[in-house]
């Protein structure tokens, strides 16, 4: 029957044997008459098609695990506590490594002198700039106010300025800058800040920044790159207001010139920011020679907060405690009231940016403040209020105390050979300082690690 109905549906040739000839119609009703079509014998009705079925879509294959640098894998003489906290900071670092940076991460070091002289931050800022990119030399002050204060990463030379230092209480305003100490003159002063020579690092720079205080008596300043035009900046204004002047040069070796001119009144400044167009980090470093940790809190709040949103961090870093030890000495400061003041200065300098990491890094064991003899409970009460400031704060922790062995370990530092520890039994040498700053290093690297590794590939 199945062959019968597809025959039927295709049509058959007649046999002409046995086939009789139709007659014909008349001529108008074959032209009037449409054509019958013929039903085949036996026919079915075709079965509407069903629609084929989509295709089920291919898995996409697992995005691969991130894989960490085999010199990024390191065991840390001393980890960090919260390290969480350095998201922000790990994510920037990421997007260095992934490729998808288009400018420079910044760190901001503040602390007494445990990082003067720019010693352990140099050390920070070339293992960093070594593994993630040179950002350039950061924000550097106008002036060398003491010897205290280097930038490792620059040539300063300078002469003419006054100088107001925050340790001293000495400007009711409040405007100390970033930097802890603001610079004036008004009968001629000049400072010239060059990116240095010979080094692998912090040789060219490619954007420029001069930081300066706008306010009803201001004077003027000459503002020169290399041997460019001549800007004249005035700087007197109805508010106090800070102020930036910015330039974007052609990246390779420079030289700024800033002059107070005389005559129009008191010019007033803070420093020189240099940086590559990145991808890379900078590590700004901010020494307060002999400086409380509550000193913090005598940035006006404004002020400070505008100067941290213009700098722009991603990490903050705070290295204070060991000058604090002469008031737990002399009975002036508790463990309570430590940790309410430095809670409240990382709060000041965090409001101008939020979302930054911060970290607090503890004092290094000392034996002696000023011509204060230690005791053992002096310096513990100051390092372990550290780590609950940070944890109060919301910051990582790194024990550097700890780390040295507790209480009594820089008279150990000391006595090693060669010696790691100064004579003035408060700081550590040059040779400590390397070791700590590659202790520090690799606790945030290990931290980065971990973070990836939590994360998974890359853009997760």
């Amino acid at each position: 029957m199945l062959l019968a109905a597809f025959l039927g549906g295709i049509g058959c040739s007649p046999n002409p044997e046995t086939s009789a000839e139709p007659e014909a119609a008349p001529a108008e009703a074959a032209q009037d008459a449409p054509a019958a079509k013929a039903e085949p014998v036996g026919a079915v009705e075709p079965a509407e098609a069903e629609p084929a079925a989509e295709p089920e879509p291919e898995p996409e294959p697992p995005a691969p695990a991130w894989t960490p640098r085999p010199e990024d894998v390191v065991t840390p003489h001393e980890p960090l506590v919260n390290p969480e906290a350095l998201a922000t900071f790990y994510d920037h670092l990421a997007a260095i490594d992934d490729g998808e940076a288009k400018d420079v991460v910044r760190v901001v070091h503040l602390g007494a002198s445990m990082i003067g002289a720019d010693d352990l931050p140099a050390i920070l800022r070339a293992k960093f700039q070594t593994r993630f990119g040179d950002g350039g030399a950061g924000l550097v002050l106008l002036h060398r106010y003491m010897a205290n204060y280097l930038h490792r990463w620059v040539k300063i030379s300078s002469s003419g300025w006054d100088s107001c230092y925050i340790a001293y209480k000495c400007k009711n305003d409040g405007h100390y800058g970033l930097g802890g100490t603001t610079f004036w003159a008004k009968d001629g002063a000049t400072s010239t800040i060059s990116t240095r020579k010979d080094k692998e690092l912090g040789t060219t720079a490619s954007h420029i920044e001069f930081w300066y205080l706008a306010h009803p008596k201001g004077g003027r300043f000459d503002f020169r790159v290399d041997g460019g035009s001549v800007e004249q900046i005035d700087t007197r204004s109805d508010v106090l207001e800070d102020r930036y002047h910015t330039v974007d040069v052609e990246p390779g070796p420079h030289k700024v010139r800033v002059r107070a001119l005389k005559g129009y009144g008191i010019a007033r400044g803070y420093g020189v920011v240099l940086e590559t167009a990145g991808p890379g980090l900078v590590w700004d470093q901010f020494s307060m020679l002999g400086a409380f940790t509550r000193r913090m809190l005598l940035w006006d709040e404004g002020h400070i907060a505008g100067h941290v949103k213009q700098r722009d961090p991603d990490l903050l870093v705070f290295t204070y405690g060991g000058n604090d030890t002469r008031r737990v000495f002399t009975g002036k400061l508790t463990e309570e009231g430590y940790i309410e003041e430095y809670v409240s200065a990382i709060q000041r300098v965090r409001a101008g940016k939020p979302e930054a990491s911060c970290l607090v890094t503890a004092m290094t064991d000392r034996a002696k403040s000023l011509e204060y003899k230690l005791r053992k409970n002096e310096v513990e009460t100051i390092a372990h209020a550290q780590r609950k400031v940070a944890e109060k704060a919301g910051c990582a922790f790194f024990d550097s105390f700890g780390a040295m062995g507790g209480a009594g370990s820089l008279k150990k530092w000391r006595a090693k050979d060669p010696p790691l520890a100064s004579a003035d039994l408060k700081h550590l040498n040059h040779r400590g300082r390397l070791l700590l700053g590659g202790w520090i290093y690799d606790a945030i690297i290990n931290g980065y690690v971990e973070y990836r590794k939590a994360k998974g590939a890359p853009g997760q």
